[in-house]
């Protein structure tokens, strides 16, 4: 297919249960904008609002299948006027064998969209998605896939193959007197630094003030403590890579979360930004004192 213009359109398409949902969750994790069940006729609507209101990142990603019920008799005419359009549309149908299918429907006791019968249901939509299957740029039989295998299946399609790196850093700061928090990999306590708290002309500003910032990371420790950490999760990242984790989550406290946790997470994040990797920073108590 002719590689086309604008921001990647995904749509993900198949049989039901054959692991549509799964593999939204990963282009979600790989930072596409997702949205699920949409009638084939608005999809073109919706890419083009998506883009204009800069929804997207990596690209936009769209569940469609038999849900839509008469509306979904529209896809490939819908598919063919995107496609003439110019748009850079890949269309991922995920297939499954009949028997897993029906295994599947009986053992989560759901009822197939087209029947309560899961046999019936699943040769109805064999005839229905031939069609579409046959128009499609992937095809992924998930019938001996786990979720994890599937997951790497669209990681190689979609992230440059099995090697894929950590797309975010997200740095946090936080005050301890107001708890630490549970869901980051990595928590440090930079408390031994000295505190602008004391200083009458700092104590009401935070670490993204300047003068604040030059306060604390003029300090020798500082520096050699924050390039020490910037070291420490440039050695975990590949690791995290390799469990398919997108993101790696490092928070750095101190007694308020005002200043010098604020001031390490803002020097940190411009050696991650220098070095080319998305730092996102979250100041998680900055004025609750």
């Amino acid at each position: 297919m002719k590689k086309g213009k604008g921001t990647p359109l995904v749509i993900v398409t198949g049989m039901s249960g054959a692991g549509k949902s799964t593999a939204l969750r990963c282009f979600e994790d790989l930072g596409y904008f997702c949205v699920d069940n949409l009638p084939p006729a608005l999809i073109g609507t919706f890419y083009r609002l998506s883009s204009r209101g800069g929804a997207q990142e990596k690209g936009i990603t769209v569940g469609c299948d038999v849900r839509s019920g008469a509306l979904f008799d529209d896809f490939s005419e819908a598919l063919d006027k995107m496609r003439e359009s110019g748009l850079s549309v890949r269309v991922i149908f995920l297939d499954c064998g009949d028997d897993e299918l029906i295994s599947r429907f009986q053992e989560s006791r759901r009822a197939h969209p087209l029947s309560n019968l899961p046999a019936e249901g699943v040769a109805k939509e064999r005839h229905l998605m031939a069609p579409i299957k046959s128009a499609a740029d992937e095809v992924i039989d998930t019938t001996e896939l786990s979720a994890a295998q599937l997951r790497d299946e669209i990681y190689a399609l979609f992230a440059g193959g099995g090697a894929m790196s950590v797309t975010t850093v997200t740095l946090v700061s936080f005050g301890y007197r107001f708890g630490m928090p549970t869901d980051c990999d990595f928590v440090f306590d930079v408390r031994f630094l000295p505190n602008p708290f004391y200083e009458s002309e700092l104590k009401d500003l935070t670490g993204t003030d300047k003068r604040v910032f030059d306060y604390v990371m003029s300090d020798p420790k500082a520096a050699k403590f924050a390039d020490g950490v910037y070291d420490l999760i440039s050695v975990a990242l590949p690791g995290f890579a390799e469990l398919k984790k997108l993101n790696l989550a490092a928070a750095f406290g101190c007694t308020g979360g005002q200043h010098r946790s604020v001031a390490m997470v803002e020097y940190l994040r411009g050696k991650f930004t220098a070095a080319g990797v998305k730092a996102s920073v979250v100041h998680r108590d900055t004025g609750k004192v």
